[in-house]
């Protein structure tokens, strides 16, 4: 049994819904003998150990999943290798697709209901031991752990952490840059976009967007900075919503290399749908974990803040490294979600 056209476009299509960090798949496919070769349209990945580089291969990871789950639909498994040939470090990874040696995923009818909610209020009831255990079981790669940060001193460690990470990002004028770029105010506020983060999805009240329109500028932000107006945004951007959900979680790795990470990416993205088969919303909150990789100050993160980090995790973590934060709960659908071009768009010819 193989794949027909219908069921291949199906499959890629459901790659394509895995999350980026700004709504930006840079990758292409190639189909070659029974073969989907995955390249990064890109020279190489960011520089290793920077944050940059971890959100690229969570994403990676994230896409092979849901390519091997859908695959999974039509009975066809999967064998994924990264980075396949070093002479080649565009050719990012390699997917084998195998007839009749899966068994079909339930999670495929989630792929394009999960989006990333940003609503401020996640309500409960909480989860039960049983769902609780749906979760963790999800999370089927040996490279990552998960960690509910609930209890009361555990969050509040937490928050500690995220609010100064939250700040930093509009604080710091290479971040305020990478924060706002990927926004695509263009589309205005009732529209999605196929590319780039529509700020209808951003959770942004009526009565504030058009000062946080403004914000984008940077001699506004820093002249709102004066202020206070980081602070408040750091508060408002993760603080308050955490401590509203019913739950705040954490993936974690052992280290940080390619395939930990990558494998990382694959888990999250289990997790994920299995909170949607919940029927739950999520919202990943990474940047505190992400500025204290060691990397981090390489790419614009003042060295003060990656140590805080850094050991304020290591204080509540032990040898384990935060990659992943997250909130969960219940919530209203976002009028406005991200968008998607079309499969075809991702594909070389010949496929």
């Amino acid at each position: 049994m193989k794949l027909d056209q219908e069921q291949l476009n199906f499959v890629l299509e459901s790659a394509i819904l895995a999350p980026s960090a700004d709504n930006h798949h840079r990758i292409r496919f190639q189909f070659v003998d029974n073969t989907i070769r995955v390249y990064y349209t890109q020279a190489e990945l960011p520089p290793q150990g920077g944050y940059k580089q971890v959100l690229a291969l969570l994403s990676l990871g994230a896409v092979s999943e849901n390519l091997t789950i859908a695959a999974s639909r039509f009975g066809i498994g999967t064998e994924t290798v990264l980075s396949p040939d070093p002479t080649q470090p565009d050719l990012i990874m390699q997917i084998r697709l195998k007839a009749d040696q899966a068994e079909v995923d339930p999670l495929w009818p989630c792929i394009p209901l999960r989006h990333t909610n940003r609503r401020v209020h996640f309500r409960g009831p909480r989860m039960t031991d049983a769902e609780r255990s749906e979760l963790d079981a999800a999370r089927t790669y040996p490279a990552c752990q998960l960690v509910w940060l609930d209890e009361p001193i555990r969050r509040r460690q937490a928050l500690r952490l995220m609010r100064q990470a939250e700040t930093e990002r509009f604080h710091n004028r290479i971040l305020h840059e990478e924060l706002f770029s990927a926004i695509r105010f263009d589309v205005g506020w009732h529209r999605a976009c196929s590319e780039g983060l529509p700020p209808g999805a951003l959770g942004v009240e009526p009565p504030l967007r058009a000062f946080f329109a403004l914000l984008r500028h940077w001699p506004i932000m820093r002249l709102a900075n004066l202020l206070g107006a980081h602070h408040m945004l750091g508060w408002r951007a993760c603080d308050l919503p955490c401590r509203l959900a019913p739950h705040l979680g954490l993936l974690t790795v052992k280290n940080t290399d390619n395939q930990s990470v990558f494998d990382a990416g694959r888990s999250f993205q289990r997790l994920w749908l299995a909170a949607t088969s919940q029927g739950r919303v999520l919202q990943p909150m990474p940047a505190s974990a992400l500025y204290a990789l060691d990397g981090a100050r390489a790419e614009g993160i003042p060295a003060k803040l990656q140590y805080d980090l850094a050991e304020g995790w290591k204080s509540s973590l032990g040898g384990a490294i935060p990659l992943m934060l997250f909130r969960i709960g219940f919530a209203k659908p976002s009028l406005v979600v991200t968008g998607r071009r079309e499969a075809s768009d991702y594909v070389d010819t010949g496929l």
